[in-house]
């Protein structure tokens, strides 16, 4: 019964994961396949720092991590109607870098009050993006998440 409990609760967030990686793909090809270009302003620019939690409480030991990533926000308008955006590339999963330099390098052609060209797809005029580059992200989920399910139902074997 366990077995099934625990492979139902991990193997759904599996499944959601496979779903949301699915979704981020076919999003991510439409914004690429219908991109136009469109005068774009710069409202905010920085490298966002995140650093994991320590979980090795032994003294002189940690194994936090830090992430950095480039966090942008730009104002554009078409139609008439302003909007603004905050995708570097044509999805929302988000890339970190290792090191804060990198994240800045990344972020170097988008200073605050630049005007800078970004793509957007008319149909989904919210969701405009500044780098046209198809991201690996949605691969990801979708490869875990279809790894998830069938791998928790053999681990729950031993449960």
């Amino acid at each position: 019964m366990a077995r099934i409990i625990v492979t139902l609760i991990f193997g759904g967030f599996g499944v959601f994961m496979f779903f949301y990686g699915l979704r981020q793909l076919l999003l991510q090809r439409r914004l690429l396949r219908n991109a136009a270009p469109v005068s774009a302003v710069i409202t905010h620019s920085a490298v966002f720092s995140s650093r994991s939690a320590d979980t090795d409480r032994r003294p002189l030991r940690d194994n936090s991590t830090t992430t950095h990533r480039p966090d942008v926000r730009f104002r554009y308008e078409i139609g008439g109607r302003t909007y603004e955006s905050d995708l570097m590339y044509p999805n929302s999963i988000v890339v970190t870098y290792a090191s804060r330099e990198s994240a800045a390098e990344a972020l170097a052609p988008y200073p605050p009050g630049a005007t800078v060209r970004a793509l957007v797809d008319p149909g989904v005029p919210d969701k405009a993006f500044l780098v046209a580059q198809a991201g690996a992200g949605p691969k990801v989920f979708m490869v875990v998440g279809a790894i998830i399910p069938p791998l928790v139902w053999w681990l729950g074997q031993w449960i």
